[in-house]
């Protein structure tokens, strides 16, 4: 069986959990050997070329039109896409071509128009794609956005709309071009998502709350599967390292709002113990996350015990957290598995996670690690005064207990999946 990896984004990059999923998955498919593996990766390139990464044919592209990749469709000839970015496309174009495709959320994106299932009140959002629900957290990302929406609500939908098409054939106006763009942003994400719910032969979902956030916004349950993530296991765990010399908090992962960075610092911020030590390794993509990042060294400079790593080789992150004792996952926003949380775990660290939806999966509260709700400082507070109060052996047990689901059985059940879908096709 050929199967075509659609990668979110370049293949190679490490930016998100999403691309380091796929490079994992490809890997140990090729490893297991029990399908052929072909790779499209979006690199901006101006011309499709194909390379070879491992036994797979790896095609790295930018921006293709539906004629075209129809087209290298034809050439690849899979018996089935797994789609991993440019999903409506990949569905569209594959059920017009008689390939069924495999879609994975990776976050709240697949649904929100806002990006990250986060509303405007800092809660995971509980409801459905619609202008009229949609229009305030999709103005509050863009500058200004607020202080326009009294007004802009105001506006029917298809006044917006066509606000928006007009704005679309004039230069781009600072502030005004994406404000008045915001109709047809939520509307292109609904024609999306309708997209890939009508065409996709089998939508996977890591975590039960981004599968019932698709099954709210209109995706069949019977067309759906839970199939949490894994991950490459170290070969040897370090040992769990005395925290006698205090507690050396660690955070993994994007340096941006919806990851909650603000509410850690300030919980943090308000530990009494001087031993305490909170690492932050990652860095900020664009515009909006530097200035975040910023905002927040500014807020915090003058607390030593906050250290800033910026961003580091995914293959020196393990031997930077072996002394590290308690990984924070205070994310906002839904997240479909979070990977920090299942590497963090994979190394024996316990870890402090909001009930965000993919630490659900991976965490047992009081057992190799604590769920707090999101968006509460006093709550993240107090698990990280708890902990500094902890013995060794309390920490130590907690360690023993922290495993991660093996990358291997993932794929086994992914292999599992191509068969049926292959399988219900052919029937």
């Amino acid at each position: 069986m050929h199967i075509l990896q659609i990668a979110s984004g370049d293949f190679f990059s490490t930016y998100g959990g999403g691309q380091v999923y796929v490079k994992n998955i490809v890997d140990e498919l090729v490893r297991q050997g029990a399908v052929k593996i072909s790779i499209l990766s979006y690199t901006g390139n101006a011309d499709i070329q194909k390379k070879t990464y491992r036994t797979c044919d790896l095609y790295e592209s930018g921006e293709l039109s539906d004629e075209d990749f129809a087209q290298l469709l034809k050439e690849i000839g899979p018996d089935i896409i797994h789609a991993h970015s440019h999903k409506p496309q990949a569905c569209s174009i594959g059920k017009k071509l008689h390939i069924p495709v495999v879609v994975t959320a990776h976050h709240g994106g697949i649904v929100c128009p806002a990006g990250a299932l986060l509303n405007s009140r800092d809660d995971i959002c509980q409801t459905t794609i619609t202008h009229r629900n949609c229009l305030r957290c999709v103005l509050r990302n863009t500058r200004t956005g607020l202080v326009w929406y009294p007004m802009m609500r105001l506006l029917p939908e298809r006044v917006y709309i066509t606000l928006g098409k007009i704005l679309e054939r004039l230069p781009f106006i600072l502030f005004v071009t994406p404000i008045g763009r915001a109709a047809i942003h939520i509307q292109n994400k609904h024609t999306e998502w309708q997209t890939i719910v009508n065409n996709c032969a089998l939508m996977i979902a890591p975590c039960e709350a981004i599968k019932e956030a698709m099954v709210r916004n209109g995706l069949s349950e019977d067309n759906t599967r839970v199939v949490p993530h894994g991950i490459p296991l170290p070969q040897q765990i370090p040992p769990f390292p005395s925290i006698q010399n205090g507690v050396r908090f660690f955070y993994i992962g994007r340096i941006c709002y919806a990851k909650g960075i603000h509410i850690m610092l300030e919980a943090f911020h308000k530990l009494t113990s001087p031993k305490a030590e909170l690492h932050l390794i990652g860095e900020s993509d664009n515009k909006a996350e530097c200035r975040y990042k910023k905002k927040l060294q500014t807020r915090f400079r003058q607390d030593p015990r906050i250290v800033w790593h910026g961003k580091t080789a995914p293959e020196t992150i393990f031997t930077l957290i072996k002394d590290y004792h308690i990984s924070i996952a205070p994310s906002v926003s839904m997240e479909a598995f979070g990977l920090s949380i299942a590497e963090s775990l994979a190394n024996g660290k316990p870890v402090v996670a909001t009930c965000n939806g993919g630490a659900e999966m991976q965490i047992r509260n009081g057992e190799n690690g604590w769920l707090i709700p999101t968006n509460d400082i006093d709550a993240l507070h107090t698990a990280m005064q708890d902990i500094t109060e902890m013995s060794d052996s309390e920490l130590f047990t907690m360690s023993a207990n922290c495993h991660a689901h093996p990358i291997a059985d993932h794929c086994k059940r992914l292999c599992s999946i191509y068969v049926q879908v292959a399988q219900h096709v052919s029937s």
